[in-house]
């Protein structure tokens, strides 16, 4: 059984955002610190803020009354065992709280959540899910923290999805936040592995995974809380037949909203009638763009969209989120300025600001007092000024697609003409990069090297068709795309051939090393965090967890065996420098992909450093992993490129 970690809480109370005063600089140092201040948040009543802090390396929960100057009104939590993930405002007074640490279930390597409650004075602390009994053992939810609604109506509960029965579907509790007592709302049903609520807290909507045949899946779904469940859309994972996916609900329970591909092949949402099955009229689309998401108020209705262009675009539809929009961009030219919380009375926001030579600053917006000032820094330990733009490029593809991409150059160079260069491909692979401060990318330019981030073939945001040419191509033309945007940069005059590096993180850091065996010859070395080594094993460890038998469909080419895409089958072929970097509690790829690989290397005596770091996670969450990492890096890359 996992025995739950008990938090042991320290407390600050001299501690105030706007008086870190560091002096800005490009070192490892600075680009490795983690945020000085994340996830600013007001109270419902706008008269306090909370946001995760960063103190000598460690995450912690900052809470302060917003307009005290008096250090007795400030506190500082902090989680010993394990990190924040977020926390969000329960009411005026009192928080909730997740955090996260690596565990194991048996011989099973786990990530653990658990949920605190605790007051913003950081009185009143507890564990909001209580050990329960199991098949007569005691037992702890591994994930904690899916709270299905926070009940905006209702200041003293909210809901939680847990998977404590016995057959490990969740039910959904209605959970008291000051004393922990529960009262289940829905009883897990065969299949089903979320629930989705409306705004008034009524469960309406369940997604369920077929055990029998794990690609098959179905949305189910009611009008109301005395009404029976029906089958709404039906999905295969494979053979992607769902024509929909339902993402919210209107006031009018016959009608949800939903999510489609447009006639040009780009999410887009829309209304649609369940009792007539039938999509109604349009809410957002864009014949060149995938629409991310819909924005909503706190009774459910829309009041916005977002998408990507080169940089993301809001679009709202309320006048007063209008108006403070249009004060923004003036205000930020050149930026993405958002409001990222507000007050209930929406008169208070909390402004973040950012943009790739802006790492992220907070400003107060108070309508009220016609008021808009500087909060805090995400980054201050950055110097901006040394910083540069990015812009998004395209190039073609040997098969002739095209490809976006994000072109980031040394500040200040009077020419792009044959200069060191760093391409950087994304983890995933079903994600993408995006416009905007990226602390490797920067640190990366501050030293004098380009760098190029290709969205290739199987990228989220560009269209289902785009994203579903990644299927059977994780170790080929996705690999492709990668290498042909290196060798544009040649072509151009950009990069020079001779100094020439891939270097990336997850699915970046195989391609990383299965492109020096692809493509023999054009990297001059290679930089690889957390990187797939080992697809066959990587499949294996899948068979574990759910969708495994999709991740081995969306991996298998006929043309190509596990072998020949597994870089650990072919380090023969690697004959460049390679820096791999490797977390030993890493739960997405396990430390032994990369801990094997730089065995395999070695036993051919191949040219390879690896670094291992304890206790370090997939994501570099620990301050001191991030400074090593770029240290590494930045010595890697002076003596090899």
């Amino acid at each position: 059984m996992i025995r739950i970690f008990i938090a042991i809480f320290m407390t600050f109370a001299t501690i105030s955002p706007v008086l870190a005063q560091v002096k800005p600089s490009i070192s490892a140092e600075a680009f490795g610190q983690l945020p000085y201040i994340s996830s600013l948040k007001l109270s419902p009543d706008g008269q306090k803020v909370a946001a995760l802090m960063n103190v000598d390396g460690k995450i912690g929960l900052f809470t302060k009354k917003f307009n005290s100057n008096d250090p007795k009104d400030s506190y500082f939590t902090d989680f010993p065992k394990g990190e924040f993930r977020w926390f969000r405002w329960a009411n005026d007074n009192r928080l909730i709280v997740s955090v996260v640490f690596p565990s194991k279930r048996g011989r099973t390597k786990t990530r653990e959540t658990r949920l605190v409650a605790i007051d913003w004075d950081q009185k009143n602390q507890i564990n909001l899910i209580k050990t329960q009994k199991k098949q007569g053992q005691k037992f702890q939810s591994q994930i904690q923290d899916r709270v299905v609604s926070m009940l905006v109506d209702d200041n003293d509960h909210i809901l939680i999805s847990l998977d404590d029965s016995i057959y490990g579907y969740p039910d959904v509790f209605k959970v008291n936040i000051h004393t922990a007592k529960r009262q289940a709302q829905i009883r897990s049903r065969q299949d089903v592995i979320s629930w989705t609520a409306d705004a008034k807290g009524v469960l309406r909507l369940g997604y369920a995974i077929n055990s029998r045949a794990e690609t098959k899946a179905k949305y189910i779904y009611r009008k109301n809380e005395n009404s029976g469940w029906e089958t709404l859309v039906k999905d295969d994972l494979i053979d992607k037949e769902r024509s929909f996916t339902p993402v919210g609900f209107s006031a009018d329970e016959n009608i949800i909203y939903i999510a489609a591909q447009n006639k040009h092949g780009h999410r887009s949402f829309y209304y649609y009638d369940v009792t007539n099955k039938k999509i109604l009229d349009q809410i957002a689309s864009h014949e060149d763009k995938d629409i991310s998401n819909l924005t909503y108020d706190d009774n459910g209705t829309v009041n916005g969209y977002e998408y990507y262009d080169d940089i993301p675009v809001s679009v709202h539809f309320e006048p007063i989120d209008r108006q403070i929009q249009s004060l923004l961009k003036r205000n930020f030219p050149g930026q993405v300025a958002e409001v990222v919380s507000h007050g209930k009375a929406k008169r208070k926001f909390i402004i973040l600001v950012t943009s790739p030579v802006q790492p992220g600053s907070y400003f107060y917006l108070d309508l009220d007092k016609n008021l808009l000032k500087f909060y805090a820094s995400r980054y201050p330990a950055v110097d901006q000024t040394r910083l540069s733009t990015m812009k998004a490029v395209t190039f073609k593809t040997r098969d002739g697609l095209e490809i976006p991409a994000y072109l980031s150059l040394p500040k200040d160079r009077d020419r792009a003409e044959k200069l060191p260069t760093v391409i950087l491909p994304h983890g995933g692979p079903m994600a993408r990069d995006r416009w905007g401060y990226d602390y490797w990318v920067q640190f990366l330019t501050t030293r004098g090297y380009a760098v190029l981030q290709v969205n290739y073939r199987g990228s989220t945001g560009y269209s289902m068709s785009f994203q579903d040419l990644g299927y059977h191509e994780w170790g080929g033309k996705m690999l492709d795309d990668i290498n042909d945007g290196a060798r544009w940069l040649i072509d151009e005059g950009i990069s020079d051939k001779e100094r020439l590096c891939i270097m990336g993180g997850s699915y970046g850091g195989y391609a990383a090393l299965q492109s020096l065996i692809t493509e023999e010859g054009l990297y001059k070395c290679s930089i690889a965090f957390a990187p797939v080594t080992d697809v066959y094993r990587m499949i294996g460890e899948r068979k574990r967890f759910m969708h495994s038998k999709w991740i081995e469909h969306y991996v298998n080419n006929d043309e190509q065996s596990l072998s020949d895409i597994s870089p650990i089958r072919n380090v023969r072929k690697i004959n460049v420098p390679v820096l791999l970097i490797h977390g030993t509690k890493d739960r997405v790829v396990i430390f032994q992909q990369g801990r094997n690989f730089a065995s395999a290397m070695k036993s051919r005596k191949k040219d390879i450093r690896f670094i291992t770091f304890e206790d370090g996670d997939h994501y570099l969450s620990l301050q001191k992993h991030r400074i090593k990492f770029l240290r590494e890096v930045e010595k890697f890359l002076e003596k090899n490129l």
